[in-house]
């Protein structure tokens, strides 16, 4: 006897029908008031529709999951169907399996609450492809010729041929490897459109997607449409910074056994009869794996890996031009922290921490400092601002991008200080004595003065100081730092934004923006969209300050020297270009 569905969210009684049929002991009543009590609401919150038009003959691939095939039968409603089996599943005979769900598309009749989306099928009307009988087909071996055949074998058949205004159509959905190679090669053959149920979300715990978000695809021309689909979601990976899967369906060329993986396995295969000849030139080929190693490239940068993006960017031959490769990867490449050939987890930590404090306060001394280099420490504001604004408009990660923006303002108010003492336009205090000019303290003091405003961690009170209202404490040093009179004084660029420090104040006295940040850093607090948004609007408004003000007043022409250096990506237009991707149609290079 099936169970009853209580749960009226929709959400809810999915998961419902999940863990009861999970417990189970009859998996055909389980379907039973799957179809009865959940099927209906799917369909009528997904409204899954198709552009086929009329449909006669639909042959199922046929897998282990019951549930979408339901779905398409509804959706299609067909006049007849062929169901291709396995020979078995799980233990059961595939005869077995297909005349269980036989019943249950036949109980689809008499279910009211299925609405339009209820099909009008007969016992007649089904054939299926499995055992050798008078009435069923014998699948001897479910590899893709033999699911060719058959399927060949059953559309040839009179009562497959459609009427006027019907067509036939091949479904995949939820069958193995095999069969889907095999219907895709008899629908490229024969001409017939080939469907697949697609879900829209999927439960992690569950590992099932949900019936409600289900949608049906359709592929007209299936050998093409196939490998200009991947095509199209490798460009759609890339213009979402998702190099690393789009690297993944770009795949891996074939080996000498034959065995290759994604598109460039696709590329180098060899077909039976074709001798040692590929589908696509060897030249295209290497085309391909050149566009994978400059994702892979971007990959290392969009992660902050400068030194390994300009290792990969320094091995092409011929080189890439300047216009594809970020400003930054050339820049901090070749003095980015690298801890690749590190033995172990805590080595490696151990390497990182040293090399980037070295990079902060100077391997030797502070004139070695990345604040003492103004294009490589450009190169870095700029990068960094621009992957915020990535993290709100690609990835919807506003958590990361509040994290982020806080970091870099508070970083750019230790740049300002450090870009002062390295001018010798500091006044430093040491014990109370009369204040001096850096370049008067001796080395050890230069040196360790330096470091100590590095590390120093409070934004409250460098941002005081860069106002002229209060000296900069380094305690572990016994210093005191303020602005000499020819540094610049920092411009309140936060006034009148939505996180004003002077009006968003929290209740410790120190500026909202401050304390939020420390509250998402030790928790899982989520930030919104739009406090992101403000976060980010903060943050251009201080690196704006920071190049106007500071960077420039000591450095001159800086600014100049950076105009127009690449932040971004460049335009997958560009890169197919520069990859020469001439065999991709022409709307898949736009």
């Amino acid at each position: 006897m099936s169970f009853q569905l209580t749960k009226s969210d929709i959400k809810d009684r999915t998961r419902e029908y999940w863990e009861k049929s999970s417990r189970s002991a009859n998996r055909f009543s389980s379907y039973e008031c799957y179809i009865d009590q959940l099927l209906g609401r799917e369909l009528s919150t997904a409204k899954p529709s198709h552009s086929l038009g009329k449909v006669h003959t639909l042959a199922l691939t046929v897998g282990e999951s019951f549930e979408p095939l339901l779905q398409i039968v509804c959706v299609l409603k067909p006049q007849r169907v062929v169901l291709i089996l396995n020979s078995s599943y799980g233990g059961t005979p595939g005869d077995h399996h297909g005349e269980d769900l036989k019943k249950l598309m036949l109980r689809l009749n008499q279910n009211q609450s299925l609405g339009n989306f209820r099909p009008q099928l007969s016992d007649a009307n089904f054939k299926l492809v499995d055992l050798p009988d008078d009435n069923l087909v014998d699948l001897p071996d479910d590899t893709p010729t033999h699911v060719f055949r058959k399927l060949r074998a059953a559309f040839q058949e009179s009562a497959a041929q459609p009427p006027a205004g019907y067509t036939n159509v091949v479904d995949i959905t939820g069958a193995k490897n095999s069969m889907i190679v095999g219907a895709f090669l008899y629908a490229a053959h024969s001409g017939l459109p080939i469907t697949y149920v697609d879900f829209g979300e999927y439960d992690s715990d569950w590992r099932r997607p949900y019936g409600y978000t289900c949608r049906i695809g359709a592929v007209a021309n299936p050998y093409e449409a196939f490998h200009l689909r991947d095509w199209e979601q490798v460009r759609r990976l890339y213009e979402s910074y998702n190099f690393r899967n789009a690297r993944a369906l770009l795949g891996k060329e074939a080996n000498a056994r034959g065995t290759g993986e994604g598109i460039l396995g696709a590329m180098s295969q060899i077909l039976g009869g074709s001798g040692n000849t590929p589908l696509f030139d060897q030249s295209d080929i290497d085309r391909v794996k050149r566009l994978a190693s400059l994702f892979e490239m971007y990959e290392a940068w969009e992660n902050g890996d400068y030194a390994t993006a300009k290792t990969i960017k320094d091995g092409f031959d011929p080189t890439l031009p300047a216009d594809i490769v970020p400003w930054s990867i050339e820049e901090l490449g070749s003095i980015w922290p690298n801890v690749t050939s590190a033995l172990n987890a805590q080595t490696a930590a151990q390497q990182l921490l040293n090399l980037h404090l070295a990079l902060k306060q100077g391997s030797e001394k502070p004139s070695d400092s990345l604040f003492a280099q103004p294009l490589p420490l450009l190169a870095y504001v700029r990068d960094e601002l621009a992957k915020i604004e990535r993290l709100i408009s690609k990835n919807e990660d506003y958590r990361s991008a509040y994290l982020r923006a806080a970091g870099l303002e508070e970083f750019l108010l230790k740049a300002r200080l450090c870009i002062s003492w390295l001018k010798n336009e500091l006044d430093v205090t040491i014990n109370n004595n009369s204040p001096v000019r850096p370049s008067a303290l001796s080395q050890n003091d230069q040196s360790e003065g330096f470091k100590a405003m590095v590390s120093h961690s409070s934004a409250d009170s460098m941002r005081k100081t860069l106002q002229r209202s209060r000296q900069l404490a380094l305690q572990q040093v016994n210093m005191k730092v303020s602005l000499s009179n020819g540094a610049p004084k920092l411009d309140e660029y936060w006034k009148g934004k939505q996180l004003d420090f002077d009006t968003f104040v929290s209740d410790r006295g120190n500026p909202g923006f401050t304390r939020l940040r420390g509250e998402a850093i030790h928790t899982h607090l989520y930030i919104p969209r739009p406090i992101a948004e403000a976060a980010l609007e903060l943050v251009q408004a201080a690196v704006e300050e920071f190049e106007r003000n500071w960077l420039e007043h000591f450095h001159k022409h800086t600014l100049a020297k950076a105009k127009d250096k690449l932040v971004d990506a460049p335009s997958w237009s560009r890169l197919c270009e520069v990859c020469e991707l001439t065999f991709l149609p022409p709307r898949l290079c736009q």
